[in-house]
């Protein structure tokens, strides 16, 4: 288990982007043939920037990985207990609940995006787009990127998560993120369905609506039960999907919505 482990971490750098690429080519096909909403001009152009931003904040965390990494191990080594790794748990159920609270870890780490404002100015970026799509997946600032990847390792360390969980999780995630974000028709029925196991579009699109009480909601990123939990869930948008507006009510930068806006964004002055 040890030797498969460290041959899927060997790979996972670069085998990530090649699933996320297979994953994404498989959803912008599905959103075109079987969009939810019709997407307005200028879809190009904000499409090339979110995709701008994923290549930046990979060459990011491309530099800052290794000491991410090394500051997470020697965090876990310093708290002299094993956590969840250690514990007398069979297997499976110990990796079943290492990629649940990594999960959880997600969501109070969102909600933080939220409501922390050091954390909000990277995150705004995320919610600046004006539509959803597969691409709004990766719309993230660069710092945002590697910011929430050192508090994730760092909380997973403290916790003694084991590795072969936040392995799982990561793919999980990387697969879900495309998926909960796509501009896909999915019939209501298997989305009520789905709801009971997973963030759906549906529902993650109402966490992306430019009204403050839908936008604060939804904040689950693969599992839907810590909304229910914490009281955080919105089951439809007000104006209904087709009718929502997306993006950040509060938004009147005149400056055209290119890359160097969404980078310099975080720097700005928050209303």
């Amino acid at each position: 288990m040890a030797q498969f482990i460290q041959a899927v971490m060997d790979h996972f750098e670069w085998g990530q982007y090649v699933l996320f690429s297979v994953v994404l080519g498989i959803l912008a096909l599905t959103e075109h043939f079987w969009p939810r909403r019709v997407t307005g001009e200028g879809c190009q152009g904000r499409r090339k920037v979110n995709l701008l931003l994923y290549g930046l904040g990979g060459l990011l965390m491309w530099w800052v990985a290794e000491p991410v990494q090394t500051a997470a191990v020697r965090l876990g080594t310093s708290l002299e207990w094993t956590g969840l790794a250690g514990s007398a748990l069979p297997g499976v159920p110990k990796i079943v609940i290492g990629v649940l609270l990594v999960d959880a870890i997600q969501y109070l780490l969102h909600r933080a995006s939220h409501s922390i404002p050091l954390l909000w100015r990277m995150h705004q970026v995320h919610h600046a787009d004006a539509a959803f799509d597969v691409t709004t997946s990766v719309r993230h600032h660069p710092l945002e990127v590697a910011a929430l990847a050192a508090l994730t390792l760092m909380l997973c360390a403290a916790l003694g998560i084991p590795l072969v969980s936040l392995l799982l999780y990561a793919v999980f995630q990387l697969v879900h993120s495309a998926f909960c974000h796509a501009n896909v028709a999915i019939p209501l029925r298997w989305d009520r369905r789905l709801r009971w196991v997973m963030v759906t579009p549906d529902m993650h699109r109402v966490h992306h609506s430019e009204r403050m009480d839908e936008g604060n909601s939804n904040f689950g990123m693969v599992f839907p039960w810590w909304d229910h939990l914490a009281g955080t869930y919105c089951v439809q948008p007000v104006l209904g999907h087709k009718d929502m507006h997306l993006g950040l009510a509060n938004d009147n930068d005149a400056r055209p919505d290119g890359l160097w806006r969404a980078l310099s964004q975080p720097f700005d002055k928050l209303p």
